[in-house]
């Protein structure tokens, strides 16, 4: 798989420890866990969230491929370093029983993932686009939950985003994040019909 890096995450007028600015990187945003980190992960954890392993047929929506680097503020690579992801399915609804939205249940998507960084830091995902979805009165963006683990525990949890997406604006916990161009990643279309973004994963 053809590896992609973007460095892009320059000090712009942020006051910020000194060597964040020497090394020109500053740390992914960090968000919140929200309430559907799977408590009982599924059987199937690899990083092929698009099919389920005891099951022949393709999760419903848009093929995509998220790749990236974990790395520190120095720009030195991570290895090993274990990335998790978990997300809702193609029409909003998480894999999870604690979900109660009246929205379908894709027993095709396997809705959380996982992958250990290689020699040099890079991981990769095959997954689908998520919907956005309404909880209480908060409308969610799409968005897919990251989570890095390097040392025994977690060292940075976050969300991702789709750049250009038209539910960004209302998404709270998007559009009053600070520097959230860290956490937006833009997509462009590869063969098979598939997009594919790269999301660097900087840790503070």
């Amino acid at each position: 798989m053809r590896r992609i890096i973007f460095s892009n995450f320059f000090l712009i007028g942020l006051s910020v420890p000194k060597e964040w600015v020497q090394a020109g990187l500053l740390p992914t945003l960090e968000q919140t866990e929200g309430p559907f980190y799977p408590i009982e992960k599924p059987i199937d954890q690899d990083a092929d969230l698009t099919f389920v392993s005891t099951r022949k047929k393709q999760a419903q929506g848009k093929i995509y491929i998220i790749q990236g680097r974990v790395m520190n503020i120095y720009g030195q690579p991570l290895p090993g370093a274990l990335v998790e992801i978990w997300q809702a399915n193609k029409w909003g609804r998480y894999q999870d029983r604690r979900d109660a939205a009246n929205l379908p249940w894709d027993h095709n998507f396997q809705g959380y993932g996982k992958v250990k960084t290689d020699d040099f830091g890079y991981y990769a995902f095959k997954t689908i686009k998520p919907a956005g979805y309404r909880q209480g009165s908060i409308r969610r963006t799409p968005h897919i939950h990251f989570k890095v683990n390097k040392h025994g525990f977690d060292e940075l949890v976050t969300q991702m985003y789709f750049a250009n997406e038209p539910e960004n604006e209302g998404d709270i916990f998007l559009s009053n994040a600070e520097r959230k161009e860290s956490v937006l990643v833009k997509f462009k279309l590869v063969e098979g019909g598939r997009r594919l973004g790269n999301f660097d994963l900087i840790l503070g």
